[in-house]
């Protein structure tokens, strides 16, 4: 309560450091991670591993959820903390790699170089609407896509809707699917890669470069 109290001080947009945090509730152990409790009540709360905006010991305030500062029960849906040889063993089943975008602990994001993966474990069904900690349920995700996911309201597609979809791409697009489920991870395309660089340039260096492919695409329609 008192780590809610100091964050909702600072409201949504806000800005802390772990020192401020721990010297504005000096008498609560690990306040970090009592911060991060709050999560599961809907806080959202970015540090630098989800935000490179960031410095390693900010943090920025998205949104307030359950306030239990001011007396509000918490939601009954909040999931009880996963114990650690849980962790550990759903962390080895899926070898360690983010099970949404594929990028595995320690490596560096395509879209973000110098940005390291941070593994966490996520819920396929989310824990608000229902999903528990059993094991089917969890599986591992990076800090970013587990950020992401949280957000989702709807459930996760059955198998044979995924079927469904997958058979209905060209052969093509089946070669490559089938390419990226035995990899276990989703290989972007070179033109991918290249939109990704564009996406990291400043907004006036991306309408150069746009303007000057616009010239180029212009050029090629003309000469076809």
């Amino acid at each position: 309560m008192k780590v809610a109290e100091f964050v909702a001080s600072k409201g949504v947009g806000g800005k802390f450091s772990k020192l401020e945090l721990f010297e504005a509730v000096p008498d609560v152990s690990q306040a970090d991670r009592r911060m991060r409790d709050l999560r599961p009540m809907g806080w959202k709360i970015d540090n630098y591993k989800v935000n490179p905006n960031l410095k390693p010991d900010e943090y920025l305030v998205r949104e307030l959820g359950t306030r239990v500062d001011l007396g509000e029960a918490p939601p009954k849906t909040v999931r009880k903390n996963i114990t650690g040889p849980k962790r550990r063993r759903i962390l080895e089943r899926y070898g360690h790699i983010c099970q949404v975008c594929g990028v595995r602990a320690g490596e560096e994001f395509p879209d973000a170089p110098g940005r390291k993966a941070v593994m966490t474990i996520g819920h396929i069904i989310p824990v608000n609407r229902g999903g528990t900690n059993d094991d089917d349920n969890l599986r591992t995700e990076c800090q970013r896509c587990g950020d992401e996911s949280r957000d989702i309201t709807v459930d996760p597609p059955t198998a044979q809707q995924v079927l469904a979809h997958a058979s209905h791409r060209s052969l093509k697009d089946k070669r490559t699917l089938y390419g990226w489920m035995q990899a276990g991870r989703r290989t972007p395309s070179d033109t991918e890669a290249v939109f990704q660089e564009w996406s990291r340039l400043s907004q006036e260096e991306r309408m150069k470069v746009m303007a000057a492919l616009a010239e180029q695409v212009i050029k090629g329609l003309e000469s076809d």
